[in-house]
């Protein structure tokens, strides 16, 4: 009996660290106006990850927020989506804080005057606008968000070597109940 309770205690040690992500995505937020579809999305990570960025570890973070079409018999299917990667720098000392945002169409640098501004837009994406046209009538489509942490990337030469090695802190997606029956 014995073993058997170390066995299980075992297998719960494992995987409860991934039960238990203190990261989430706290809101996704929509609206259908015409032809388009404006989304708004929120992340919340846990004061560990906060206190490694105040420390001056940079992070990126990619959020692709992307529309699916809900079949009953086949999986889900990518339609159209953006993807939106902000990049955190900061550095308590030179009292400096910045976020690199970038998406498909443009690069923007801007900068903070205190740790909890620049935290606070970085982690919130507003107003995403995604066209919508050309969507058939009467199909049922979702909204699914997903948000990765970038490692710091090792020397290209560790990578070529150390290819099995996750280069995420996390991934997490949220997926919105059906929202859309066509662009009409």
């Amino acid at each position: 009996m014995n073993k058997l309770q170390a066995l299980i205690l075992l297998i719960i040690m494992l995987f409860l660290p991934a039960l238990n992500s203190a990261q989430e995505i706290a809101g996704v937020e929509h609206a259908v106006s015409g032809s388009n579809m404006t989304v708004s999305v929120t992340l919340s990570i846990d004061e560990s990850q906060i206190s490694l960025i105040r420390e001056g570890l940079q992070k990126e973070f990619v959020f692709y927020i992307d529309i699916f079409r809900r079949w009953s018999l086949w999986p889900d299917e990518f339609v159209r989506g953006k993807r939106i990667s902000r990049t955190i720098q900061a550095n308590s000392v030179k009292g400096e804080y910045k976020v690199i945002s970038s998406d498909e169409t443009a690069v923007l640098e801007k900068r903070f005057m205190s740790f909890k501004s620049m935290l606070k837009w970085a982690l919130m994406v507003n107003d995403v606008k995604i066209d919508m046209s050309g969507l058939e009538d009467d199909a049922p489509y979702f909204i699914r968000v997903t948000v990765e942490s970038i490692k710091k990337k090792p020397p290209q030469v560790l990578g070529y070597v150390f290819f099995f090695v996750d280069d995420k802190d996390f991934k997490i997606k949220k997926d919105t109940d059906v929202i859309i029956k066509g662009s009409k």
